[in-house]
């Protein structure tokens, strides 16, 4: 468990830090809309019964897909999923071209694939989820290992499960008395019953229930006595917090602190820097070795390298090696968020003893892991195979895109993220110098994410900082590198602002950006230009007349010959 929570929240980004003794364990990103948890009902668009899967439109980018098993409204037995496709009717009997019905995101897109669902809805809560339309099963963590505690909570679990419901005891339910578990079922059913309400006044596809934000849902999920504070930036969110705690858990309430230092929160508490170590593919063990980590499309490769460290054979050395690279392989496959297929390459060992201690120690590093991990036996090669569910992107591909200098054979920060960058070290440098004049200098789609969709996410950096901002694109800058520079005086802006409203201009193919949902965006001497009348693929030089220059951006409308 941690004992840090730290949230930095903006209207741009929410971050949320899991630190365990000032080490960064786990990193969660939200930005725009998170899908998995919610309720839609949807509509089935299509049924493909080679793949025995349906494809249902719930309003998103991209069609949900439910297998046959997800389909299924009655909770598959062990057995059942052991025997895969033969213990399921065909799709074509569970569902219907047109048919609607709720359907829940359990796993967020992912590249060119679109999210996962099931008929099965599931509702969490602090300490138990609510299975909806099973028969009364009550189910237990399997991480609480307790056998008595695990009886005690089964048979509350039994008393307090109501009629045509299901129910799973969480692990953070440990020591719950009943009334807590009561004020859970109270809470969820009434939930389940809005959403029915909603269900049928909706047409599909529509979104019926959304669930928590990435602050409340941590709250939910992770936030307990076992953690000594959480910290977030934000006074809102911090109030948001503080009431939701005053219903569900008032003893946590004095845990919770509104950091309000100008420093920013990230960089005060080294989380910035170890985020920066977290995208690279390259670790270093605490005796010298190192691993590499190289996602692929298919499945995520782990090879453990002895490096710098000798210790008293060789048989020491690769056993103490692959010892640590065990730790150390679980806490950045969960500071990663990295899922699916894991191949981890460990050292050849001769003796099946050091084999067992290897396999033995990487087995308990994942008891920590909220996620569900299946590992397999180490083969005589050293190859251990394991599997680490995955319900969305991960770090990498959350904070980083593929680089257009390499056709995607590498990996550099998004124009978003080096955006929130920039935002963040203009803060930095205000509060810290008072300077109130900036110059920016990066790559074109780095200003325009800078600048937001026409100059509004400057104009409320300007207000926030009472400064003045003038952000201008370089062409063939590299799309991670950008320079601030604070103005002395506002004769410095001479040679930036030269364009004036009322000054007609010619914007050249070369000279085109592309933003299609923005009309033709062009760039001028630096300067952002947009002119929503004129399409993007327009052909040849377009002759336009600026009605509007502010700092960072102008609009303009076209004008004949």
């Amino acid at each position: 468990m941690p004992n840090r929570i730290i949230a930095n929240v903006s209207s741009r980004q929410t971050r949320v830090a899991m630190m365990e003794d000032d080490r960064l364990a786990e990193l969660m990103v939200e930005r725009g809309e998170r899908v998995v948890g919610n309720v839609y009902k949807c509509r089935v668009e299509n049924v493909v019964r080679g793949l025995d899967a349906a494809f249902v439109e719930c309003g998103l980018d991209k069609n949900v897909f439910i297998h046959v098993s997800d389909a299924v409204t009655e909770e598959p037995s062990r057995k059942d999923m052991r025997r895969k496709m033969s213990a399921f009717p065909p799709i074509g009997e569970v569902v219907q071209k047109g048919e609607e019905f709720l359907v829940q995101v359990v796993k967020g897109p992912l590249g060119d694939k679109g999210a996962r669902g099931t008929r099965r809805i599931s509702l969490p809560g602090r300490y138990l989820v609510l299975m909806i339309d099973t028969s009364e099963k009550v189910g237990v963590s399997k991480k609480i290992e307790d056998e008595d505690e695990r009886k005690r909570l089964r048979t509350l679990g039994r008393e307090v499960c109501p009629d045509e419901f299901g129910i799973i005891v969480r692990t953070r339910a440990q020591g719950a008395t009943k009334e807590e578990l009561e004020d859970d079922v109270r809470f969820l059913t009434r939930l389940w019953q809005t959403i029915q309400g909603r269900t049928q006044q909706a047409k599909a596809p529509a979104l019926i229930h959304e669930d928590l934000s990435l602050v409340l849902e941590v709250l939910r999920d992770v936030f307990s006595e076992e953690v000594d504070e959480f910290l977030i930036d934000d006074k809102v969110t911090y109030d948001k917090v503080l009431n939701l705690l005053h219903n569900v858990a008032p003893q946590l309430r004095d845990r919770v602190r509104l950091y309000r230092d100008d420093e920013p929160i990230f960089i005060h508490y080294d989380v910035e820097a170890q985020i920066e170590r977290a995208l690279q593919p390259k670790v270093w063990l605490p005796h010298g070795g190192w691993l590499s980590i190289e996602p692929t499309e298919a499945l995520t490769t782990i090879d453990v390298n002895t490096g710098k460290f000798t210790g008293k054979n060789l048989e020491d050395t690769v056993l103490r090696t692959n010892l640590d690279a065990a730790e150390e392989v679980a806490n950045q496959l969960k500071l990663r968020d990295i899922g699916g297929i894991i191949v981890i390459d460990f050292i050849d060992m001769d003796k099946p003893q050091h084999r067992k201690r290897v396999t033995a120690a990487l087995r308990k590093a994942f008891e920590r892991d909220r996620m569900k991990t299946r590992i397999m036996h180490i083969t005589r090669l050293g190859l251990v195979e394991m599997t680490r569910k995955r319900t969305g992107e991960s770090l990498s591909q959350t904070l980083q895109t593929s680089c257009p200098c390499c056709s995607g054979h590498g990996r550099i920060l998004s124009a978003e993220t080096v955006a929130a960058r920039i935002e963040r070290e203009i803060r930095r440098v205000a509060r810290a110098n008072g300077a109130a004049l900036f110059n920016v200098l990066a790559a074109p789609q780095v200003i325009i994410e800078l600048i937001g969709p026409f100059g509004e996410y400057v104009d409320e950096l300007e207000q926030d900082l009472d400064c003045e901002v003038y952000a201008r694109a370089e062409a063939g800058t590299s799309p991670e590198h950008f320079e601030i520079i604070p103005l002395e005086n506002r004769r410095a802006l001479r040679r930036i602002r030269r364009h004036q409203t009322g000054h007609k201009l010619e914007i050249q193919p070369d000279d085109v950006l592309r933003v299609p949902e923005m009309g033709l965006v062009g760039c001028v001497d630096g300067l952002v230009i947009y002119v929503p009348e004129v399409s993007p693929d327009a052909e040849g030089p377009v002759k336009v007349r600026l009605t509007s220059v502010a700092n960072s951006c102008a609009r303009a409308t076209p004008v004949g010959d």
